[in-house]
């Protein structure tokens, strides 16, 4: 303690107040929307006290579909779905309300099942408000769940139990309340229109905050580990709302799962759509350059891959497809643009016109989140590290769509930054270029650290007229340790995984949907191993032809799938056969003749 205090004072106010001041002008450099929605919102809110909301669209609220996917294996997860049902259903909105539950894997639990069939067959609300369940006996994945209830009410329509498939669509998760009328404020949001394009939004997404009161339990709750990390996560929930408003210079590109919307024509052709981007080749691409058309989505017989859109995290993937869609003539294309020029022209105007992502603040939802270090660090590997994979899966379309392309590679520069300097820079700024010591160093800036997650924590609850939420002011003094343990450390974990080991492995989909889908990993070390393995065996056994496979990540006659064992356990079948087949058979045919290994003399 004495060797800081001595540093401190030994470091003259230039050096030190210049290091301060360098680090606080890159931070809020990078978070230079705080100080223009600050204002902007307090005079908004000021005025819509007198005043209603008068930017609401007019008319009859439109029909929404509700899809509420969900594994069923405890009874606390029944009772959590049943509250989110109750909290949708009595949500207040004015127009038609269909609320569908998909069970993915109705078979893990069949008492609760059943339970869950005889309360919904028992439940009443309103005359607007209808629920129904299904669900497929085998667990598929989430967006399998969704999917197979998608499918569900397209039967109702058939059927006539549906007049028609609603033309909003509204995902939330089974362990989420919603907000007072927040289906209606963000419905609301997603009908209005672009003041310079004329066009709506694409999707919207609500403001993300922690479930009920568990981020507050008192003073005793408070100094445990539970406590923490509930807090903690409340306070990063409620300051990351702010940069959904989507005013960054970089337009967002993904959506809390928790809680968004979109229009049902764009949900719907997501399956097709990436059906549609593996029918893509790089000769099309090439002509597309000399002015040839590229082969369009609205002329595709292309059959739908709802697989792929299995993964760790479908919520962005609805994300890319709606920055994708074009609104022309009161529908959306998911065409190519005509020529590089048209596709230019589209990036320009999604970048400063048009931000097909939009957010609605006053549409809350209140999620359940990890208690334990181990549960959460789990959950924002996955977060941190799926885009990495998911624009692999996209990159075809990201060739032509660049208002998509450009904002996606920009989040894959940030992240591979993030990884390089994330636990070091704090101590490498100050070193190189101001000279402090090591120790003062670290203290600085973390101390620096602490001060601006405070402001713009501040800043967030003047925002929001929530100053009764004062207690996030407390997860102040282990933020950035928080930020570093819960974020930095599975983000750089996760990412090296999937670059350069052998894949990012989070259970969140079951392997057997992520082979149908088709999906890959960059995973480096998996290929050069398997091309080395191949390589023995090309020598030692001779029947393995040349091909692309070598370095490949799909089944094939002589590897396993790279997913093999993610989330069964089981061990992949091996690559090299057994010793004995080895050269044709020739080192068993001469085991066999040089006859049985004679046993060794007795003592």
């Amino acid at each position: 303690m004495e060797g800081l205090l001595w540093n401190l004072g030994a470091n003259g106010r230039y050096s030190l107040g210049a290091m301060v001041a360098t680090v606080l002008f890159f931070t809020f450099l990078m978070c230079w929307d705080y100080p223009i929605l600050l204002p902007y919102l307090l005079l908004r809110r000021s005025t819509l006290r007198a005043v209603r909301r008068r930017d609401r669209t007019g008319g009859p609220s439109p029909a929404v579909l509700v899809v509420i996917p969900s594994l069923l294996r405890k009874r606390d997860e029944l009772e959590s779905m049943m509250s989110t049902i109750e909290s949708i259903a009595n949500n207040g909105y004015p127009g038609p309300l269909t609320i569908v539950v998909s069970i993915d894997g109705t078979k893990d639990a069949p008492a609760l099942w059943a339970e869950l069939r005889a309360w919904s067959a028992a439940a009443r609300w309103n005359d607007r408000s209808r629920l129904f369940v299904t669900g497929t006996p085998e667990r598929h994945s989430k967006p399998m769940a969704i999917d197979h209830g998608m499918r569900f009410v397209q039967g109702l329509v058939a059927s006539g139990e549906l007049p028609a498939i609603p033309p909003v669509y509204v995902s939330t998760d089974a362990d989420a309340d919603l907000g007072p009328n927040a289906i209606q404020a963000i419905v609301e949001r997603l009908q209005r229109r672009n003041r310079f394009t004329g066009v709506p939004a694409r999707v919207v997404a609500g403001a993300l905050h922690v479930r009920g009161n568990s981020f507050w339990r008192g003073w005793r709750h408070f100094f445990t580990i539970g406590g923490q990390l509930n807090l903690q996560v409340a306070r990063e929930y409620y300051v990351g709302n702010v940069w959904r408003h989507n005013i960054r210079l970089m337009p967002v590109t993904g959506v809390p799962g928790a809680f968004y919307c979109t229009w049902t024509e764009i949900f719907l052709a997501i399956p097709h759509f990436m059906g549609y981007m593996r029918t893509l080749r790089l000769r099309h691409w090439l002509r597309w350059w000399i002015g040839l058309e590229a082969p369009r989505f609205s002329d595709s017989d292309a059959a739908p891959i709802p697989e792929l859109v299995a993964g760790d995290t479908d919520d962005t993937v609805t994300a890319y497809a709606a920055t994708i869609a074009r609104y022309v003539d009161g529908h959306f294309v998911f065409d190519p643009p005509r020529t590089p020029a048209h596709a230019l022209w589209y990036m320009l105007r999604t970048i400063f016109l048009d931000r097909p992502i939009a957010f609605e603040p006053q549409a809350k939802v209140y999620t359940s989140s990890p208690t334990t270090i181990k549960a959460l660090m789990k959950q924002r590997r996955r977060w941190n590290c799926s885009r990495i994979e998911l624009a692999g899966r996209f990159f075809r379309g990201l060739c032509y769509h660049w208002g998509l392309g450009l904002p996606v590679m920009v989040v894959k520069l940030l992240l591979a930054r993030s990884v390089l300097t994330g636990a070091v820079v704090y101590l490498l700024v100050p070193i190189f270029l101001f000279g402090v010591p090591v120790v003062t160093a670290i203290v600085l800036g973390y101390t620096v650290q602490v001060i601006v997650y405070g402001v713009l924590t501040l800043a967030a609850l003047v925002m929001n007229g929530e100053l009764k939420h004062w207690r996030f002011m407390l997860a102040l003094p282990l933020s950035p340790f928080y930020q570093f343990l819960i974020n930095w450390i599975p983000q750089a974990f996760g990412s090296t995984s999937d670059v350069f080991l052998f894949g990012n492995f989070t259970g969140f989909s079951p392997e057997w949907t992520l082979k149908r889908g088709g999906s890959t990993r960059i995973a480096l070390l998996f290929r050069i191993r398997r091309a080395l393995l191949l390589s023995v065996r090309a020598v030692v056994v001779g029947d393995v032809p040349l091909g692309a496979f070598w370095v490949g990540w799909s089944e094939t006659p002589w590897t396993p799938s790279g997913y093999d064992g993610w989330t069964t356990g089981k061990k992949p079948r091996p690559i090299l056969p057994p010793p004995r087949t080895w050269f044709g058979g020739a080192l068993s045919r001469s085991a066999a003749r040089r006859g049985p290994v004679p046993a060794p003399p007795e003592a």
